[in-house]
């Protein structure tokens, strides 16, 4: 059947086929954002009884022991899964696939699912982490089938797998717009104007298809927002104090994911930082999850002491989770962790629980972690909903912030910290 597909598609004009690639891409990827919306919600009833999407707070009226055992079975499945999914084969990220010297690999295509699928499982269970990194991969695991069979060049086979990745991620979040900025702006892909329609496309085919069954509403409650020009005496402020903290965050979240355990020490490693977290959870339940609940606490207005120690155990449990051998996002916690970040900043100024401010915080950290000032700046407007009065405020906060990093990037961090050792001469 395949053949046969493959033969009808070679009488079409090579264009032509590239549009039905890129449209056949995109209701897959929308399809199995409803497969792991539904996977989602049926982890988080096993695990806590109850679905984020039916309640405020998914861990509210849960037992701490009820808690603390779905941590610990999901920390030793998820060890002896990306253990034995790991031992023979590589697992690739979207960038490794586009790389010209990796794309010929042949990928395990049932090993990379299972993989991209746990990541959903584990959160569902309450793995700390982003939910992101699984629609993206699974949109561009689909495209290398999609451009075989439709006899794509390797240009555009490589082009396609960076339309999956926008279109999982437009389908689990519904930004389809947001999307099509992410694909040019993070995975580095040349912009034409024949490239951007083709990845909306995509993306906007996707958001179509998952919308038949997930929401596009905005994900966190928050009151309107009459937005002006009073707010901008902050925004200095925000980029100096959580800029630094952002930078300071994503450089270790790409160092832990960079040395990321995959060996026989993940049985060990992996459970323990769940049990960890368990301990921590019964204590801070808001910590679960992607972030989603700890953003609305700080948004419900938390006092001082509760939104420092949520935003540092946060960032303190991401990173071991990535560390100790876990895979997924931090899209969501980042977005979490600038708000609170910014809730923090407010209360030490004494301007009190703006929610303006609290957003701004959010794409100033979204910003420099993603190092994607656009895609920041749409996450934030779809996450909540904004009017698009918001968008001046947002975008200069993030452009500014995402400079600020680039100017952090730069500095020779390495010679100012090494340590200097003397030369004792005979």
């Amino acid at each position: 059947m395949v053949h046969e597909l493959r033969s009808s598609l070679q009488k079409i004009p090579y264009n032509l086929k590239l549009v039905l690639a890129v449209i056949m891409l995109g209701l897959v990827s929308g399809i199995f954002g409803i497969l792991l919306h539904y996977l989602l919600e049926l982890v988080e009833g096993i695990a806590f009884g109850q679905s984020e999407h039916n309640t405020g707070f998914l861990t509210d009226g849960v037992a701490s022991s009820r808690i603390g055992f779905s941590l610990i079975i999901v920390g030793v499945s998820s060890a002896l899964v990306w253990y034995f999914l790991q031992r023979k084969a590589k697992i690739f990220s979207i960038k490794a696939q586009m790389k010209d010297e990796t794309s010929q690999y042949k990928l395990h295509f049932l090993k990379q699912l299972v993989h991209s699928i746990w990541q959903i499982i584990a959160v569902g269970g309450g793995a700390p982490i982003g939910k992101e990194a699984a629609p993206r991969e699974i949109g561009a695991l689909f495209a290398g089938p999609i451009g075989k069979i439709c006899s794509l060049s390797k240009k555009d086979q490589i082009f396609l797998l960076a339309c999956g990745a926008g279109a999982g991620l437009a389908a689990v979040y519904q930004v389809p717009l947001t999307s099509v900025f992410f694909v040019f702006e993070t995975l580095g892909i040349a912009l034409s104007i024949k490239r951007f329609v083709l990845v909306g496309l995509t993306t906007y085919v996707s958001t179509y298809t998952a919308g038949l069954v997930i929401s596009d509403q905005a994900l966190y409650q928050i009151p309107a927002i009459a937005w002006s020009l009073k707010e901008t005496w902050i925004i200095p402020l925000l980029l100096l104090f959580l800029t630094p903290l952002a930078w300071f965050f994503g450089c270790l979240s790409k160092e832990v994911s960079s040395n990321r355990i995959k060996d026989k020490r993940i049985l060990l490693t992996l459970p323990t930082a769940f049990l960890f977290l368990a301990g921590l959870a019964s204590y801070f339940p808001h910590l679960l999850g992607n972030g989603r609940m700890m953003a609305q606490e700080v948004l419900n207005g938390s006092n001082g002491k509760t939104v420092f120690l949520l935003f540092i155990l946060k960032a303190l449990v991401v990173l071991i989770t990535l560390w100790a051998g876990a895979y997924g996002g931090t899209l969501t916690p980042s977005f979490a962790l600038g708000m609170a970040g910014a809730a923090l900043l407010t209360m030490i100024l004494g301007s009190g629980n703006q929610p303006a401010v609290l957003l701004l915080g959010s794409v100033c950290f979204l910003a420099v972690t993603l190092k994607a000032p656009l895609s920041a700046t749409g996450l934030v407007m779809g996450f909540t909903g904004q009017s698009l009065d918001a968008i001046p405020f947002l975008l200069v906060t993030a452009y500014l912030a995402f400079g600020f990093a680039k100017m952090l990037d730069r500095i020779p961090w390495e010679k100012y910290l090494r340590p200097k050792t003397r030369i004792i001469e005979n």
